[in-house]
């Protein structure tokens, strides 16, 4: 009998490409064919982001687009839309086939099959049933960069969030198993480790009574064979000395660090619960500069917080331009129901937080196309993932201050380039956010 094909469609954030690798495996142990090509397959799975306004229209826009398609093929929804709008979905879009929460991910083989039956399923449990991760079995996306997830969860509170009503409390991953995964993980060819969860600087906390990031990234270092170890997704309230130490001493921790401020008024700050002030930020990140040499910072705002006056804004505007990261991510506000902003006074107009929106990102193009150009003339390391469709006769890859799908590529000029290599690189040009140079011995 042939085997039934499967395209899976996956949206949002790394921690969902994670499961997404999670759910190929599974199907693959099934008995299952992967197909990327929508026309030739039998179901469509749906792996949906769900946290704030624009990820949920995007995923709901996306499944009715895929109903479009249907015809006799099979619908699956899974992820963070399904887990928190479970039973809105399912009693309100009839053509879903299947509803599947996070922590049901094992049951993916078992769902399809009962949905070629014509049965209409839904599991949705609680998505920390389990105290605590384990190994997760996963078919890689890239042939050179992993997320490995070290934790998941989270229980910081914040009060415009609604991660822990998702995704459950913090669970962290016992060190053995992360160590586990990555040596599969170097064992596929991996090259660069990036290392996630909702807050990776609180690892071990749940699990060991104390934050052992940086004990792991030091056992990661020691015992596996991956070049770079990356750090995404750290609070700026749980950096210890010893891990600012390790992250400097450590040859194999990239010398970047992805560092979610979300605002810098103390009084922004205060009303979103993030547990750190203005000063502690400055001093934190004073300390990083000093001990890290050529530290790269990401860092990731969200505009139009309840409340937030001009001159909150314009106080978060005076300390980008004067801490010239390198990179900035940004959000506006999502009034979401059951965190505590939702009934917050001082809800922002649509208009004015787009505009906030606008005049951040504008201002960090500036400063990011500005802290390009001093690298004009320098040698990098690059990782080559690829010839490059956009520059004909260039390959591209990435720097160690460059994260996978987030920042800036580097295109490299060069003949015979080996896939998956490292190799030195002189910079010769700079475009807004992406470098160009040559290859050099």
């Amino acid at each position: 009998m042939e085997k039934r094909k499967i395209c899976i469609i996956t949206l949002g954030c790394a921690k969902n490409q994670i499961d997404s690798e999670r759910i190929k495996a599974f199907l693959l142990d099934s008995n299952f064919d992967l197909v990327e090509n929508e026309n030739t397959s039998d179901i469509f799975i749906l792996n949906t982001c769900g946290f704030i306004e624009e990820a949920k229209k995007e995923s709901l826009d996306e499944i009715w687009r895929l109903i479009e398609l249907k015809d006799k093929k099979k619908l699956i929804v899974c992820g963070c839309l399904a887990q928190r709008y479970s039973k809105l979905l399912w009693h309100k879009i009839p053509e879903i086939d299947a509803l599947l929460g996070i922590s049901d991910i094992p049951k993916i083989g078992f769902a399809c099959k009962e949905i070629l039956k014509n049965k209409r399923i839904r599991f949705i449990n609680q998505p920390d049933v389990e105290k605590h991760l384990r190994v997760e079995k996963r078919i890689i996306t890239s042939p050179f960069f992993a997320y490995l997830r070290i934790a998941d969860g989270c229980e910081n509170f914040c009060t415009y969030c609604s991660i822990p009503q998702i995704r459950g409390k913090y669970r962290s991953k016992p060190t053995e198993e992360v160590l586990k995964e990555a040596k599969y993980l170097a064992d596929q060819g991996i090259k660069e480790i990036n290392l996630v969860a909702q807050d990776t600087t609180l690892y071990g906390e749940d699990i060991y009574k104390k934050k052992k990031l940086q004990k792991l990234l030091s056992l990661l270092s020691e015992k596996t064979d991956v070049e770079w170890i990356r750090l995404l997704y750290t609070h700026p309230a749980h950096y210890s000395f010893e891990l600012i130490q390790t992250i400097s001493k450590n040859p194999k921790v990239c010398k970047y660090l992805d560092l979610p401020l979300q605002h810098i008024s103390d009084k922004i700050l205060s009303k979103m619960g993030r547990k750190i002030t203005k000063q502690k930020v400055i001093e934190l990140i004073e300390k990083l500069k000093q001990k890290i040499p050529d530290l790269s910072l990401r860092t990731t705002f969200l505009v139009g917080f309840p409340g937030e006056r001009e001159k909150d804004f314009e106080e978060l505007l005076d300390f980008v331009e004067k801490t010239k990261f390198d990179w900035v991510g940004a959000f506006v506000y999502s009034k979401e129901e059951n965190t505590k902003a939702y009934d917050f006074k001082g809800q922002i107009p649509a208009k004015v937080k787009q505009d906030r929106f606008d005049r951040l990102l504008l201002l960090q193009q500036n400063i990011s196309f500005e802290k390009n150009k001093k690298r004009v003339g320098k040698k990098i390391k690059v990782l080559i993932e690829g010839k490059s469709k956009e520059k004909k006769g260039y390959y591209v890859g990435r720097a160690q201050y460059q994260a996978p799908e987030v920042d800036g590529v580097v295109f490299v000029k060069g003949n015979n380039l080996k896939i998956g290599d490292f190799v030195q690189v002189k910079i010769t040009e700079t475009l807004d956010y992406d470098l160009v140079g040559k290859v050099v011995k």
